[in-house]
């Protein structure tokens, strides 16, 4: 499986998002619902890509506005495993679900 090139709703419950890996080291998301309220931020963030196994990606980036993420995706069981560190250091780990779109 490759999910380069593939778009992806990630749904974290407080907050929904279209992933798209472009390459090994381009990623654009679109944040299209935060809080009950629809949205539609893009950004591009350089990412480092690795496929653990088939249907297992993680993916690591950095935003704009500070955030570092580590994504686990997992294909096959249709999970993602997020940790992310905003810049003043509060640390949240979650678990959303992941869908073809």
């Amino acid at each position: 499986m490759d999910i380069i090139g593939n778009k992806y709703l990630i749904d974290f419950g407080m907050a929904k998002a279209i992933l798209e890996t472009e390459s090994e080291t381009r990623l654009t998301f679109t944040i299209t619902e935060k809080d009950g309220k629809q949205m539609n931020e893009t950004e591009t963030v350089k990412i480092k890509l690795t496929e653990i196994r088939p249907a297992i990606w993680m993916l690591n980036w950095k935003e704009k506005n500070g955030n570092t993420i580590t994504q686990i995706q997992d294909h096959e069981k249709g999970a993602v495993y997020m940790n992310w560190t905003h810049p003043d250091g509060e640390f949240i780990n979650t678990v959303a679900t992941i869908r073809p779109v």
